[in-house]
């Protein structure tokens, strides 16, 4: 996240990861980042932006694709480097999601 700025374009980036599958798989990966937003906290508001990520192929394949691999939630806090400051998403694709605080 840190080198977002420098390598998006109309805040999106796509970037090509290795997947641990039962065979090794690269996949692209596309990162949006949303307006910047206020997260409630114990102890005071947090300044925040969220990232969603997606994986991508085509635009005929993704819908089919992000059915199976919903949108997974990053907030993140600014700074110098970037603090994850809440991730919102599925464990694992079998629907099971779990929030870090």
């Amino acid at each position: 996240m840190k080198n977002f700025d420098a390598n998006a374009t109309a805040d999106k980036l796509v970037f090509q990861t290795v997947v641990a599958t039962p065979k090794p798989r690269v996949l692209d990966m596309e990162l949006t980042r949303k307006g910047p937003t206020t997260l409630a906290k114990p102890g005071g508001p947090v300044e925040v932006t969220p990232v969603g990520m997606l994986p991508t192929v085509n635009f005929l394949v993704d819908p089919i694709i992000q059915r199976f691999a919903p949108e997974t939630t990053f907030v993140m806090q600014g700074g110098k480097p970037p603090a994850l400051v809440r991730f919102a998403g599925p464990r694992n694709y079998a629907g099971q999601k779990i929030i870090i605080e």
